[in-house]
């Protein structure tokens, strides 16, 4: 009997022991859990995520027919063919700053319903990161599409950078001098959901809360904006040949590629293959530096703006985010071609300075969001970040773009505190 009794508790002793233990490992789970969904995520150029194997030609293609990027990205999601629209979006150098966030929220909600949650982050932190830096966007485009990101990070559990998006929505709406009443109720509301699911009090948003129910809130005339307004580039007969001659030996190539074919014939590629190296040499010689510098300065920055273009295309084709192999040279010299756009990029930045007369802080802020996004390569980050730091290019409307560092990242916020 002094036996089984011994046994008994040595079993319940073990299980006792086991099941601490079991009871430890969960908490440590979820701590770690907890930690990391409360992390920010670093930067990541949004370029680099794109899956080139998985984009339908017939739609990704479809800009170099002369469709214009918005249309081509919105085809691409009624089909449900979210990484061609990705990789549309990703390049595009025609969309404004307020349409461009709107498709990275539409295309973060996609992503997120079909359980892309990485790629679903991305899109909305793509979006935040627009809203924090473009000089066009009005307070009330910027906060709407803070807290949609937001909500976006919150349904996914993004909890970290769901709350960083948060907080600029609240700041926006609390210390932005022209918000209607109206329109910080709505910002109010998201908010208050939002922070409910991370688990956050009243303290986040109860002095909005105060200032809407204040009933004392005076609404200033908005600032005339920036506007985001180039040259017109010159009609260049040449230039419109060969832009013409590649749309239609796109357009003949598209006509087979109907799904499920994916492959065009040889005699077909061969035809935009030489269409765009046509194509190229052309603007090489049209966008040239020394072609430049022998025009007036409005042109120059209307030749550089349409240099950038040619070369942020023809980057996307080497590194086949179309969805075809269409210039195998071009993919091994991805390098070069990078290195090229980065220079365009710089020229062009340099030109618009002096045609603008404006160096700051819409330059600054204009250089920061298209490094951000991918389309500047190798931008002088921490020299335009250094310059909001000594306030050189705080100003964001009526409120102030900070930088913070945390684990060697750099995060770019808006704030109305001192």
């Amino acid at each position: 009997m002094q036996k089984i009794r011994t046994r008994l508790l040595a079993i319940l002793g073990l299980s006792t022991l086991l099941l601490t233990v079991i009871g430890l490992a969960s908490i440590g789970v979820y701590a770690l859990k907890t930690k990391s969904q409360m992390a920010l995520t670093p930067w990541r150029d949004p370029t680099t995520a794109v899956r080139e194997q998985s984009i339908a030609p017939d739609l990704g293609l479809l800009p170099l027919t002369g469709i214009d990027e918005a249309e081509a990205i919105s085809r691409a999601l009624f089909a449900n063919e979210l990484d061609t629209a990705y990789s549309i979006l990703v390049y595009s150098t025609s969309l404004s700053d307020s349409e461009r966030a709107g498709k990275w929220l539409l295309l973060g909600q996609r992503y997120q319903e079909s359980g892309e949650r990485q790629l679903a982050s991305l899109c909305y932190r793509t979006a935040a990161e627009i809203a924090a830096l473009s000089p066009f966007m009005t307070d009330l485009s910027r906060a709407q599409t803070f807290l949609q990101a937001g909500t976006g990070l919150v349904a996914i559990q993004a909890y970290g950078d769901a709350e960083l998006a948060c907080d600029q929505a609240h700041d926006v709406a609390l210390y932005s001098l022209y918000l209607t009443p109206a329109h910080r109720q709505q910002i109010l509301q998201g908010l208050k959901t939002a922070y409910t699911a991370m688990g956050r009090g009243e303290e986040k948003w109860m002095d909005l809360a105060r200032l809407v129910t204040g009933g004392q809130v005076t609404v200033s005339q908005p600032p005339q904006m920036p506007v985001d307004t180039m040259p017109s580039l010159p009609v260049n007969a040449e230039v419109e040949q060969v832009e013409n001659a590649r749309k239609a030996a796109i357009e003949r190539m598209l006509i087979v590629l109907v799904p499920p074919q994916r492959e065009p014939s040889k005699y077909l590629l061969q035809a935009v293959t030489e269409a765009l190296l046509a194509e190229d040499q052309v603007k090489q010689q049209v966008y040239s530096d020394a072609a430049m510098s022998a025009t007036d300065l409005p042109t120059q920055v209307a030749l550089a703006q349409a240099r950038v273009t040619w070369l942020t295309l023809k980057l996307r084709i080497a590194r086949r985010a179309t969805g075809l192999s269409l210039i195998p040279g071009w993919e091994a010299q991805e390098t070069e071609i990078r290195e090229q756009l980065r220079i365009a990029r710089e020229t062009f930045y340099e030109l618009l300075a002096t045609y603008t007369g404006d160096k700051t802080p819409t330059l600054i802020h204009q250089q920061l969001l298209t490094g951000r996004l991918g389309l500047y390569p190798d931008y002088p980050e921490a020299a335009l970040a250094d310059a909001i730091q000594t306030g050189t290019a705080q100003t964001v409307g009526s409120l102030r773009l900070q930088v913070f560092i945390q684990n060697n990242a750099r995060y770019f916020v808006l704030t109305g505190q001192p």
